[in-house]
């Protein structure tokens, strides 16, 4: 595993501590499986592990796009409610499945504190409900995927989709497969339509042929739930 990670040097945007923490080689990933909720597995390592970076000193963290991202007029509030409580500790070594839960909570709780984009938010959901997959804890997983789509939801309807390092089209494509995998079918459909209607769909090939994959899926998931329905009110 550690020949597919690298130290990278880092200073944190609030303390200005220097400190190191590890990087994925993404060129040397082989992909096993690419999961209808865009979750990617690789051989050998899991980079969300690695997602966010989180200064020893201070305890800030957040994702490596979102990192530098620093809002001084937040500091206030970052030091009552993180850096006072910090007991200072690292997450710049080799992380397993605890360390990697404990960094995007982290993460997702400053995110929070410091009024980052929904989207974001509500990628840092959707990287712990994976993890919670790989752990097999079911319970965990829905809950972090149901948390995932109601900030995409938001997203989508109130902001610009530039945080989180997601677009528009994904962003729709994932409230649709989101929606599907809670059972809301009708409401699948729905999204995947409006990621098919996108004017830049067809830039995005491979997408757009998974999400008619999916309407297609949510379809006759949609049609057997109301057949069903339809039968026992038939009985009653």
């Amino acid at each position: 595993m550690e020949s597919l990670l690298y130290d990278k040097t880092v200073s944190c945007p609030v303390c200005k501590h220097s400190f190191t923490t590890k990087k994925v080689r993404s060129r040397s990933l082989q992909i096993v499986e690419r999961q209808d909720d865009l979750n990617t597995i690789y051989k050998g390592i899991n980079p969300n592990y690695y997602a966010v970076w989180i200064c020893p000193e201070c305890g800030y963290s957040a994702t490596e796009n979102e990192f530098d991202s620093f809002n001084p007029l937040h500091r206030r509030v970052f030091e009552e409610n993180v850096k006072s409580r910090w007991n200072k500790r690292s997450y710049c070594g080799v992380r397993g499945i605890k360390e990697a839960e404990e960094t995007l909570k982290l993460a997702l709780l400053i995110g929070q504190l410091l009024k980052k984009s929904k989207s974001y938010l509500g990628t840092l959901c959707l990287k712990l409900a994976w993890l919670y997959r790989e752990a097999s804890n079911t319970k965990k997983e829905r809950e972090f995927l149901q948390h995932a789509l109601t900030h995409l939801t938001q997203s989508y309807q109130n902001e610009r989709l530039e945080g989180g390092g997601i677009d528009e089209i994904t962003a729709t494509y994932l409230v649709g497969e989101l929606n599907r995998s809670m059972g809301n079918f009708r409401e699948a459909i729905n999204w995947y339509n409006k990621t098919l209607e996108h004017p830049n769909i067809k830039s995005r090939r491979q997408l757009q042929l998974k999400t008619r994959e999916q309407w297609r899926l949510a379809k006759e998931q949609y049609d057997n739930e109301k057949e069903n329905s339809n039968a026992q009110a038939t009985i009653l």
